[in-house]
């Protein structure tokens, strides 16, 4: 696969001065802070970093006892995100729009619908600016589920990201999705009969990275940085110990890594939180980068 090395632009602070977080997907990120439940609660500050109490109702482990659907209320990689820069006294206000069983056109609709008429106009709450701020877009996985083929999908996501470009923002984060044939969703015996299914995640990504090297060329001061989920669950995978995992919690539903057949527990979440954190470190400021870019 052709990948599109993360990039960053003048605007990029690096990650100790980002202190707005806005995220769309689906449930790996959701906290139910979302169009059905925003004006149910506080706006999100730093005291209360999400809006709603920490760590929201998350898709991490059944512990409500509903079984597959049930809510959490431990965190995912969102609140131990914000956990972990609270912790290095390095704050951020999170507004998380993500939504459980989203694929990408409803993605679309977080933005326009939700977000557009939430904090896009820099309310007086909410002073955000491109420059102290970062997009995150994690979606992708409900969208696998469905036929082929994907690419007009893709590129439906980039425009989605240039929504987002055109309102102002300039930082992004940009997350492929993750072996999904590695998870419980797809049984050994079914991957022996349809090996094929494998590469539907590794066709995705490889179109991720095709378009967003179209989408930087069009906006070259923009920052995008590129991580893989799918990296890093196969290193998970090929050595689960090293992540706090058995061999066996590898394929495994209800476990310390899968809470159900897809969706992974906050223990997983914390890995996944890390490595994003550790990832994003990576990134200095951009040597372009000026204060008065980053209020």
């Amino acid at each position: 696969m052709d990948r599109f090395e993360s990039v960053t632009g003048p605007n990029w602070p690096g990650i100790d001065c980002i202190k707005h977080l806005f995220v769309f997907g689906d449930s790996y990120s959701s906290v139910g802070y979302d169009q059905f439940t925003i004006q149910e609660h506080p706006h999100p500050s730093v005291d209360h970093p999400l809006g709603i109490p920490f760590p929201g109702h998350t898709w991490t482990d059944d512990s409500a006892g509903m079984g597959d659907e049930g809510m959490s209320e431990n965190p995912n990689w969102v609140g131990h995100l914000v956990t972990s820069r609270r912790n290095a006294e390095k704050p951020i206000v999170v507004y998380d729009y993500a939504v459980g069983g989203h694929c990408v056109l409803d993605v679309r609709g977080q933005i326009e619908d939700t977000f557009a008429g939430h904090v896009a106009s820099q309310p007086e709450w909410a002073r955000w600016k491109g420059g102290n701020s970062l997009f995150v877009v994690w979606v992708g996985i409900n969208d696998c589920a469905g036929p082929t083929p994907y690419e007009p999908i893709v590129k439906d996501l980039m425009g989605v990201v240039d929504l987002l470009y055109e309102m102002g923002a300039i930082n992004f984060l940009l997350i492929d999705v993750p072996p999904i044939d590695k998870s419980p969703a797809i049984p050994d015996s079914i991957l022996e009969e349809r090996p094929e299914l494998a590469d539907d995640y590794k066709n995705w990504n490889a179109l991720l990275h095709k378009h967003t090297k179209e989408f930087h060329t069009a906006h070259p001061k923009s920052t995008i940085l590129m991580y893989s989920s799918y990296d890093l669950f196969t290193r998970v995978n090929q050595e689960p110990v090293k992540y706090g995992f058995a061999a066996k919690d590898v394929k495994r539903r209800r476990g310390p890594m899968w809470m159900d057949h897809l969706h992974p527990t906050s223990k997983m979440h914390k890995v996944i939180a890390d490595d994003i954190e550790a990832f994003l470190k990576r990134f200095p400021a951009h040597k372009d980068n000026e204060p008065s870019l980053t209020p």
